[in-house]
């Protein structure tokens, strides 16, 4: 599944991300992360997705904006809008909400290594 970077890192960095909102419905299961190109992809981890929901765009809130690691509505429906372009500014475009856990970050970016039998990055003091 692709991630940009910047939403990648909001797993790990404290805005206690745990969901992804798609255009499209995935699979229940183990998965891996990936970044840049299709030609040159770059993995940046793996993650479980343990549950599915179906939404609206019109009907996303600022829960649904907190549980995908961003601070308000506005930003989240901005990211889909900058990501997905013309295509999520229906109210009607169909949603899919995947709840994520057992998120691994294999990418060296500056961050603590995750604690691979959990998923998480122990704190830093």
């Amino acid at each position: 599944m692709r991630f940009n970077k910047r939403n990648w890192i909001k797993f790990f960095d404290g805005h206690n991300k745990k969901t992804t909102i798609r255009l499209r419905k995935s699979k229940i299961g183990h998965h891996k992360a990936y970044a840049g190109s299709y030609f040159n992809p770059e993995v940046l981890g793996e993650f479980d997705i343990v549950k599915i929901e179906n939404l609206k765009f019109k009907d996303l809130t600022e829960q649904d904006a907190k549980d995908d690691g961003f601070d308000s509505l506005f930003q989240l429906q901005t990211e889909l809008v900058a990501l997905n372009g013309e295509v999520v500014k229906s109210w009607d475009t169909n949603l899919f909400k995947l709840w994520i856990k057992n998120v691994v970050n294999k990418k060296e970016d500056g961050l603590p290594p995750t604690d691979e039998s959990v998923g998480i990055r122990p704190a830093i003091i």
